[in-house]
This record gives C-alpha cells, sequence and structure tokens, in this order.
C-alpha cells in the first residue's frame, strides 16, 4: 500500500506510526505534506518518509490519502486538490465534524472515509469509529479495517449519523478514564 497524509500532526504520526510497525506499507511508500518545516523535519528523520509541503505531489502516487487537518484548513485543502485525486485512490478523513458530503463535494471524488480515532490511538489502544461512501468497494474497506487495526480496534458503522453520536463519547471519554491525584 502507498500512504499520502495530508497533515503531520500528532495522529496522523500515530496512524503512520502503526502503519509502518505493522509492515502494511514501507516507509518508501509513504508520503506527508506538511506546511511547518520543524515538522517535517522530525517526520522525515524519525520514520524516513518523504515529508514536503506541496499537498498535490504528496498524493500523487498513493492508494490511500489520509486528510489528518485541523477542520479550519479543510476548505483550502480541499481547494489545492479538488478533482485531482484518481479515482482508484481513497480519502480517508479524521478531520473533526467533516462529513462525507463535505469531503465528496469538496474534493468532487467518490471513494470518501470519515474516521474519528481517539486519544489512545497514539499508544496503539485507540478505539476507531468509522464509515464510508458507496464508493468504497470491499477490498477498499479491508485496507481501511487493517490500516485503523494498526491503532487499536476499529468499529465500522453503516450510517454516518452514528459518527456524531459516538463522536462525543470516543472522543472524550479516555480522558474522564485518567485518574486525577
Amino acid at each position: 500500500m502507498k500512504a499520502a497524509f495530508i497533515g503531520g500532526g500528532k495522529m496522523a504520526e500515530a496512524i503512520l506510526g502503526g502503519v509502518l510497525s505493522s509492515k502494511l506499507a514501507a516507509p518508501d511508500d509513504i508520503s506527508v505534506g506538511e506546511p511547518i518545516p520543524e515538522r517535517r523535519e522530525y517526520l522525515s528523520r524519525k520514520f524516513g518518509i518523504l515529508v514536503d509541503n506541496d499537498n498535490l505531489k504528496s498524493v500523487q502516487e498513493a492508494d490511500l490519502v489520509v486528510f489528518a487537518i485541523k477542520p479550519q484548513d479543510l476548505a483550502t485543502v480541499m481547494a489545492q486538490l479538488k478533482g485531482k485525486l484518481d479515482p482508484k485512490q481513497t480519502a480517508l478523513s479524521i478531520v473533526a465534524g467533516a462529513t462525507m458530503h463535505t469531503l465528496s463535494n469538496g474534493l468532487e471524488h467518490p471513494s470518501v472515509v470519515r474516521v474519528m480515532p481517539n486519544t489512545p490511538a497514539q499508544i496503539r489502544e485507540g478505539m476507531t469509529l468509522w464509515t464510508c461512501s458507496d464508493g468504497v468497494d470491499f477490498s477498499k474497506r479491508e485496507l481501511i479495517k487493517a490500516v485503523l487495526g494498526t491503532i487499536g480496534q476499529e468499529i465500522y458503522v453503516s450510517d454516518e449519523k452514528y459518527m456524531d453520536m459516538a463522536t462525543a463519547l470516543s472522543a472524550s471519554g479516555p480522558p474522564l478514564c485518567i485518574p486525577n491525584n
């Protein structure tokens, strides 16, 4: 598998670390589009991957394009990539609040996965809820399950309405379990 990450923050780091440690992809098969020079240098040094500030260049060879950016940056990134993803590519978003409709229309792309990981994913103990558009075929769904399985457990829901319901519990629940001494 070849994967591109748009955004190289903590959750992107957790997912790409899981993918690399589980050998779903080799470092040569991973690229990251990241605007912050210090973060680019860090990710390149830590994982031996290609990191660039050009999102379009980063996604060129990818089977899976992971959108791991802040919600306020989504419109800008979608404008850069609108109509530029190959139909064979799958767009996976961990952008909080971004619906599949928003992603599919904003990217002009039919193969979209919406994912809500939680903080324990950073130590491979996460609980990740996900759903996808009809444009994501069985083999791509299996790939998504494998990728998300590298950061903990994954749960597929067939209707996007369950994503928002579960987000409050999944994303904010773990800190409530940490003892406060």
